[in-house]
């Protein structure tokens, strides 16, 4: 993202000093980060659909604790995306997913810094079009192997997610954060909108929760995934090919009084 872009949103100064460079070699170990196989990624089949069908529309796209950047690689692209991550190698893997799949990055800035100081830092900046995204390593308690150990950067301490949730409740821009319920979450979180979702990880089926500060939105940023599982997601693909194709073997003024008509219930919504 060129400088005058990102000072757009986020203010003067708001440069790509924060935006920390990360010159680490990308490890080889259990990471493999353009495939999304990482523990924690949202790589899994209907997961990255899942919570990319909850956003609202919005201009400037945050995703804080990016890892491999699942749903930001999957998205629409924003006008201006931010990645954050505090592992220096993980951000150096991530702009090289970034830019094999679009060249230049496509207008993404990775930050490499602590994600909790950013967004206080940011905060103020953000607005009504803004949407962030968290997915922070989950609590060690709620985890199949409470003492394991599986980031070089670890948030598994309750105190971190505690200052987390506390930062985000004072955002007014939506916010998703994904994780597994706890008693912390359900305490502090307990006026936010949750959706309960399976997926697989290593050890088997587990339920994970993305919580949501705003209602369920009425319009979408990206239509292309709704649904609430694979099934409703084809249904509805199947749907649209089929008002498609009606709308193709109309005359164009017909076709053209068709989609005035759905402009008009939109504008109503």
């Amino acid at each position: 993202m060129k400088k005058a872009t990102l000072s757009k949103y986020l203010g003067q100064g708001a440069s790509l000093q924060t935006a920390m460079t990360a010159e680490a070699d990308f490890p080889s170990l259990d990471l493999a980060r353009g495939s999304g196989r990482f523990v924690g990624s949202k790589g899994g089949a209907g997961v990255w659909q899942r919570i990319i069908s909850e956003m609202p529309p919005h201009d400037l796209y945050v995703e804080a604790f990016a890892g491999t950047g699942q749903v930001l690689l999957h998205k629409r692209p924003a006008q201006a995306s931010i990645a954050i991550d505090s592992d220096a190698a993980v951000c150096a893997g991530l702009k090289r997913s970034l830019n094999t799949i679009n060249g230049d990055g496509a207008g993404v800035t990775v930050v490499c810094g602590d994600a909790i100081s950013w967004l206080e830092k940011h905060r103020g900046s953000f607005t009504a079009q803004t949407v962030l995204y968290c997915d922070p390593p989950y609590l060690f308690d709620v985890r199949a192997c409470p003492g394991r150990r599986y980031y070089g950067h670890e948030f598994g301490e309750e105190w971190l997610h505690g200052e987390l949730l506390a930062v985000l409740s004072r955002i007014d821009s939506p916010v998703l954060i994904s994780g597994y319920r706890s008693a912390l979450y359900d305490r502090m979180l307990a006026d936010w909108r949750r959706i309960d979702y399976q997926t697989a990880t290593r050890g088997g089926g587990v339920t994970e929760s993305l919580w949501c500060n705003f209602d369920a939105p009425a319009q979408l940023h990206d239509y292309r995934f709704l649904g609430t599982g694979f099934r409703e997601r084809e249904r509805i693909k199947r749907k649209k090919a089929r008002w498609l194709t009606k709308l193709r073997r109309m005359t164009p003024v017909e076709a053209a009084a068709v989609l005035a008509a759905i402009d008009e219930w939109r504008r109503a919504l």
